[in-house]
């Protein structure tokens, strides 16, 4: 019975859907009564892989109802995907539990285990376990969406050259020129490392990574585009950015393209996102003026 709330509970929160708590208990008292067909006649049905099938539509139309075929289908499909979670988890601290036995017969005994009943203790164990799989399943899934919708295709012109890169617009990067109050972005100083020499990088990011000032008067390229930008991140105390005037930037938005001459290119030493999601930070400002001016 607590096996299926947490099913039902856990499917109804990945496919973000309200249950009502009778459609519920309802469908969790009526999946845990299902096992009594094996004192009938149709236990035959119940193992047979198309008796499952039916039972479990049965059980997904009773939580859930029937809104359209579409997303009948999402809900059944994630309630087995809900069902083998709990089934891997419940494998997993049995495989766990024999394993620090470390006693004689062992492999004998955990293979024959694994066709054995599980005890009421293990399921018990388990249910939260599989809760918590569940929310943070959910928590990583909702944060990825939302940041994935705020992710932009970027490409800045110098020169010759154009460095592309994925960006995260930024709502709250609200660094400016304090000069000229342009806006700036942030890039990762690696994505220019395929147009430079290797000196050259080495120079570049040995500069921005020490916060070299004077190392400015040393540079052979990119002459009279280079600006200073302080700024002062949490906790710490007023720094200086080396960021770049650029020819042009094109920014990939919302499935229309968006120039920007006024925008400025501060270089970062370090990747910006560990998991490379993105490479550049765009702020959000001239990004609504633009669309702003083009309604």
């Amino acid at each position: 019975m607590i096996i299926h709330l947490v099913l039902f509970a856990g499917t109804a929160k990945l496919v973000k859907r309200r249950i009502s708590k009778k459609r519920l208990w309802l469908a969790a008292l009526l999946g845990s009564c299902s096992i009594f067909i094996v004192l009938t006649p149709w236990e035959d049905w119940l193992i047979h892989p198309l008796g499952k099938l039916a039972l479990s539509i049965l059980l997904v139309w009773t939580a859930f109802g029937f809104p359209s075929l579409a997303l009948f289908f999402q809900s059944l499909c994630m309630f087995y995907v809900m069902s083998f979670l709990a089934a891997g988890t419940m494998t997993a601290v049995e495989t766990l539990r024999f394993s620090m036995q470390q006693q004689s017969g062992f492999l004998s005994e955990y293979t024959s285990s694994m066709y054995s009943s599980y005890s009421v203790m293990l399921v018990l164990f388990s249910i939260p376990l599989v809760w918590f799989a569940t929310r943070c399943t959910d928590n990583i899934t909702t944060a990825r969406k939302l940041q994935a919708a705020k992710i932009a295709d970027i490409s800045v012109h110098v020169n010759q050259a154009v460095y592309q890169g994925k960006a995260l617009i930024d709502t709250g990067n609200q660094l400016k020129d304090p000069v000229t109050r342009a806006p700036v972005m942030v890039m990762e100083a690696s994505l220019v490392q395929s147009q430079l020499a290797g000196e050259q990088y080495q120079q570049l990011y040995t500069m921005i990574s020490k916060k070299r000032i004077e190392d400015l008067e040393n540079l052979t390229f990119w002459e009279g585009r280079w600006r200073l930008v302080p700024f002062r991140s949490a906790g710490q105390s007023s720094q200086i950015m080396f960021a770049l005037k650029p020819d042009v930037i094109t920014v990939q938005w919302e499935n229309t393209t968006l120039r920007f001459e006024n925008v400025l290119v501060g270089l970062e030493a370090e990747a910006l996102s560990a998991n490379q999601d993105f490479q550049m930070i765009f702020p959000s400002d001239p990004l609504q003026a633009q669309a702003h001016e083009s309604a």
